[in-house]
């Protein structure tokens, strides 16, 4: 599943490969993937300029110069692929996005992906992506933000991080090495956390994500031309590698259920 590293670098590449294009057809081969019909979706796309493509949190959003926003989210997995031409159309998409210069993009979503389109006046109010925080990848989000951000709190320290409406971007992916790296638990309480580690957790959010951006992001996810990251599960710490020894340590790595997802930790490193 795309995260803040796998997203930002692909709405990087469309913005610098769609902006000034304008748009020729649109066809939603499924249907329930969007918010209205295909009929009104080409009617309020057609013959406009793609102005900008910027994400917020894991949703990609095109601004068109006639207002309208298209909105696309990749759920819990999937690939968007540019084409030069249509004779190197993907086997397999929901989604084809056609512009007037013979080039475009398909998506196709393997579960619960969207794409929306939301005019300028009810975008700040639409409810997919409204709540949606700032990401680590902001110059905003920095320390003195993010402890203001855990002050008062008393949920656990993995349901806050992996909620949208605290952190935009950060899902169970990068979530093992992060707490990992923060030598926390994941269902230890902010409120037990002291300074030190809430600046630990800090920093390891930085340097996990920071990691994956400057290797392409993760291998197992496609870029707008079909390229792979360079980010390997070798790169991972501890995620994914139940029963492995710990790097730092040696003990074995185990699985534990947090809520409705689990995390790989280290029960000498982390414990609780």
């Amino acid at each position: 599943m795309a995260e803040l590293p796998e997203i930002t670098k692909l709405a990087g590449q469309m913005k610098s490969t769609l902006q000034g294009k304008t748009l020729k057809e649109i066809n939603l081969l499924q249907e329930k993937c969007a918010n209205i019909p295909e009929v009104e979706f080409q009617k309020r796309t057609m013959s406009t300029k793609v102005v900008d493509v910027y994400h917020k949190g894991k949703w990609i959003i095109t601004s068109l110069a006639n207002g309208e926003n298209i909105l696309l989210s990749l759920g819990m997995g999937g690939d968007i692929f540019y084409f030069e031409n249509e004779d190197s159309l993907p086997e397999k998409y929901q989604i084809k996005v056609l512009f007037t210069d013979g080039s475009g993009y398909t998506a196709r979503f393997w579960w619960f992906g969207k794409f929306l389109l939301v005019h300028n006046v009810e975008l700040e109010s639409e409810p997919s992506t409204k709540d949606i925080a700032m990401d680590p990848f902001d110059k905003r989000f920095t320390l003195e933000y993010f402890a203001e951000l855990l002050k008062g709190k008393k949920t656990q320290i993995k349901a806050f991080l992996i909620n949208q409406k605290n952190i935009g971007g950060i899902g169970n992916m990068y979530m093992h090495d992060i707490l990992f790296k923060a030598k926390l638990h994941p269902q230890k309480k902010i409120s037990d956390m002291s300074d030190d580690e809430i600046n630990g957790v800090y920093d390891a959010i930085m340097a996990v994500l920071d990691l994956s951006r400057s290797k392409g992001s993760f291998s197992y996810e496609s870029d707008f031309f079909g390229q792979k990251g360079g980010y390997s599960m070798d790169d991972f710490l501890i995620g994914y590698k139940d029963g492995q020894p710990c790097p730092v340590c040696g003990e074995k790595i185990i699985s534990v259920k947090t809520g409705s997802t689990s995390t790989f930790i280290c029960p000498v490193c982390q414990k609780i």
